[in-house]
């Protein structure tokens, strides 16, 4: 596996997005929609960084986690999230940082989150299926691709 990640840098131009684009951003602390569903992408570097989350976690977190990943299901449930809220957060993938935010992907067509259909995240600037608004300018898909991606179940599902 690659170096391990530094991210203060993204995690500072994030931080700027999300005050840059706060009254159409609902997620708060405790709201876990996105963590119950999903495919999480994440690199081999950042399942690194995660895992190195994950080793610093209590005994009785790292036993609820390991059950998670047991029963876990693709596109089921991140099994880093215990009680609504996000086992490792400081070490958590770039899919999760950028979660939230509106952006246009590498064919110009903006990326919502898909909470925006549930009237959260940008659904203010959600309409009949066409984005009202500015959306960030730049592809942060592109900051996902630092080695090999899979989604999380078929890093940690070895069956």
């Amino acid at each position: 596996m690659g170096p391990e990640i530094d991210f203060s840098s993204l995690d500072k131009k994030l931080q700027e997005y999300f005050e840059k684009y706060q009254e159409s951003i609902c997620c708060r602390e405790g709201c876990s929609s996105c963590c119950e569903k999903g495919d999480y992408p994440l690199s081999d570097v950042e399942l690194k960084y995660l895992m190195k989350g994950y080793s610093l976690l209590e005994n009785s977190v790292k036993i609820k986690v390991q059950q998670n990943i047991k029963t876990m299901v693709k596109g089921g449930a991140c099994p880093f999230l215990i009680e609504h809220s996000c086992a490792i957060y400081p070490y958590r993938p770039i899919v999760c940082r950028i979660h939230g935010l509106a952006y246009l992907n590498k064919d110009g067509i903006v990326k919502l989150p898909y909470c925006a259909n549930e009237g959260m995240n940008f659904s203010k600037n959600y309409s009949n299926g066409e984005f009202v608004g500015e959306p960030i300018e730049e592809n942060l898909d592109e900051l996902m691709n630092i080695g090999e991606v899979r989604n999380l179940y078929d890093w940690l599902r070895k069956d």
